[in-house]
């Protein structure tokens, strides 16, 4: 590239015999010098706009301080992932699937589900699909027994929201249950698309703080997210 800088200097200069820079002469040598300039400058200029990305900047302490993100040791791998996340939310809106997607690159399994039609969020970790004199029943269905059931009934999901000023729980209220979105594994619906049980999922807690935070910054505010999650200690196998 530096050539190029050269090459455009010649053509800047006067013609004739004391103008000639095609020979190693001290005025070649000058334009040599000179024709590094720009090109120290260019270089500057892309490692800056690369800096731009959390993907390639060479300021990755700096990326942490604006987002006010703090890395264990254990954690150093997730840097870069973590920020261009963050990034990429101040540009995507905060749309289900833009939230589903940024929660996708942390944890692959994770969904995002809204609560439509309205339901009691209380009522989703378990679901009954088999009682007694159930007409569609066959024989030879490994399953059709009576109070066959799918979920975990003592597992009680929380909730995240940005206004703490209330009571961190799950009312009984219709009008509040229409602001639930489910952050999940899986969700089983009937065939009126209603919601019949919500999977909770497992997820190693080393990226707790991440996925809360995301969701906290990218959710609309006045939404809440019930968080079918149940987080997991890494076993240590040393």
């Amino acid at each position: 590239m530096r050539a190029s800088f050269l090459d455009a200097i010649k053509h800047l200069l006067p013609s004739g015999p004391a103008w000639n820079i095609t020979n190693k002469t001290d005025l070649r040598r000058l334009f040599e010098a000179i024709a590094v300039l720009p090109e120290e400058l260019r270089t500057e200029i892309e490692n800056v706009y690369m800096d731009y990305f959390a993907d390639s900047t060479r300021e990755l302490k700096k990326w942490e301080d604006v987002f006010t993100v703090i890395f264990t040791k254990a954690e150093l791998e997730q840097r870069r992932k973590v920020l261009s996340l963050l990034w990429s939310m101040n540009q995507g809106g905060q749309s289900k699937d833009f939230l589903q997607s940024v929660l996708q690159g942390i944890f692959p399994e994770i969904i995002v589900e809204e609560n439509i039609p309205c339901a009691n969020p209380r009522q989703a970790n378990i679901a009954y699909f088999c009682v007694c004199d159930n007409s569609v029943m066959v024989c030879g269905n490994s399953k059709a027994c009576c109070d066959y059931r799918e979920g975990d009934e003592t597992f009680i999901p929380t909730i995240l929201r940005n206004d703490t000023a209330s009571p961190y729980s799950i009312p009984n209220d219709a009008d509040y249950w229409a602001f639930c979105f489910y952050v999940c594994k899986r969700v089983v619906r009937n065939s009126r698309n209603e919601i019949l049980y919500i999977e909770k999922l497992q997820i190693p807690i080393l990226y707790k703080n991440y996925i809360e935070y995301l969701i906290l910054r990218i959710k609309p505010v006045h939404t809440v997210a019930v968080m079918a999650v149940e987080w997991i200690e890494e076993q240590n196998n040393d």
